[in-house]
């Protein structure tokens, strides 16, 4: 598995960007964001950055005389959910910040654009540190070259 390219992830976000801001242009009126979005972001990001640390002192061997070797499919797993998050991060950090863009200059004019700035404004720096996180852990799964053989 190569890893994650931020050119691929920074062309997701515009991508679903406009889509987001098309979506909820047409449809803010019946389309409302659910206040706990970012909160499941925040809890997924505190996982994956657990886990980034938890993975990082096993591989290095730092982990301590009691603690148990990590399986190398399970550094494999770690891998394979960093790299769908940050695509998923970078996909809903595209569609949150094209609803903020729309809804943003209309919190004064609509009640409902308001409550969906706010919401949409939390989640893009939820999914900002999400994307981060993932980059890390899957960093940490990354074999040192001296390794590689």
């Amino acid at each position: 598995m190569k890893p994650t390219r931020p050119g691929v992830l920074v062309a997701l976000a515009v991508v679903f960007a406009v889509l987001g801001y098309v979506v909820y242009s047409r449809a803010h009126g019946s389309l409302r964001l659910p206040a706990y979005a970012p909160v499941t972001l925040v809890l997924l990001t505190l996982v994956e950055g657990g886990m980034e640390r938890v993975v990082r002192t096993r591989l290095a061997g730092r982990a301590g005389p009691r603690s148990r070797v990590i399986h190398p499919l399970q550094v494999a797993r770690a891998a394979v959910l960093a790299k769908a998050s940050s695509v998923t991060g970078a996909v809903l950090l595209g569609a949150y910040a094209g609803i903020l863009a729309w809804a943003l200059p209309r919190r004064d004019e609509l009640l409902v654009a308001g409550r969906d700035a706010a919401v949409a404004g939390a989640s893009v720096l939820s999914c900002l540190a999400l994307i981060v996180a993932a980059l890390l852990l899957e960093r940490a799964c990354r074999v040192p070259d001296d390794e590689r053989g």
